[in-house]
């Protein structure tokens, strides 16, 4: 393969490590990936299997830090949900302006939110449909109630959000 930045070498395959800087995030190091190199012009092109897979895998890597999210993780983690920076607002039930407050450094997030934040993260779902359930059903004057039962099979409680009768 020739090189796509200079296009005048043949690229060098070997394995090592790469610092990461294309997610995002200025501190992740892929260990041991195939990386190749232009001799020419030095330029890197990483092999980066199962790209998907390590995205989750830094995101769970940074629900689990001790410390607090920096504005580049909020970004990171934003993205790894597919939210926009309207979607993020709408799911926190806060401004748009405040996202760009937590994702641009000016203003850190509250730990309540972070707490919340890191929940979404981790349970790895989008929950967008949450205002607009609870608005249908307020505008249907539906009562819904949990109901919550023992499956023995299972030896688990199990639950559902049904109508009441």
């Amino acid at each position: 393969m020739r090189c796509p930045v200079c296009e005048r070498a043949e690229l060098v395959e070997k394995v090592q490590n790469y610092h990461y800087r294309e997610c995002g995030l200025g501190n992740v190091v892929l260990t041991g990936i195939t990386v190749r190199s232009c001799p020419e012009c030095g330029a890197l092109v990483p092999k980066i299997p199962r790209m998907e897979a390590l995205h989750d895998c830094i995101a769970h890597a940074l629900v689990k830090k001790e410390e607090r999210l920096t504005p580049e993780e909020i970004v990171f983690l934003r993205k790894s949900l597919g939210w926009s920076g309207a979607d993020f607002a709408d799911n926190l039930h806060c401004d748009k302006s405040q996202v760009s407050k937590w994702e641009n450094g000016r203003v850190p997030m509250s730990k309540q939110n972070e707490l919340l934040f890191r929940e979404i993260v981790a349970r790895g779902k989008k929950i967008d449909d949450y205002k607009r359930t609870d608005a249908a059903r307020k505008e249907a004057g539906k009562v819904v109630s949990l109901f919550v039962s023992m499956d023995d099979s299972k030896r688990q409680w199990t639950d559902e959000w049904r109508e009441a009768a």
